[in-house]
């Protein structure tokens, strides 16, 4: 999805603030992905399907997507931790909300 303006979510509409994986929306309030203005390069996880997003620079602005395996193996070895937490903490929580 790509990226749109709007002052309400830092320079986002939120009809390109969705997970490119399952659609959640992931703009809260002001913030996207935790960020009042986020800007490529940013990673983050989706609370939806703990799939990693990241915005990417285009030709419109940002644009959300998954990230590759390339690109989540090319990150250090303290952002990759991060991540490896994250996606298990999400996936815990996904699956105590399926019981």
């Amino acid at each position: 999805m790509s990226g749109g303006f709007s002052s309400s979510l830092g320079g986002f509409a939120s009809a390109f603030t969705r997970c490119p994986n399952c659609g959640l929306q992931l703009a809260e309030a002001d913030r996207v992905a935790g960020r009042n203005r986020p800007a490529a390069d940013v990673v983050s996880i989706c609370k939806g399907c703990a799939e990693i997003i990241v915005f990417t620079r285009n030709d419109t602005g940002l644009a959300l997507r998954a990230t590759t395996a390339s690109e989540y193996l090319s990150l250090n070895e303290e952002a990759q931790g991060l991540l490896r937490v994250a996606h298990t903490l999400v996936r815990e929580q996904l699956k105590r909300r399926a019981c």
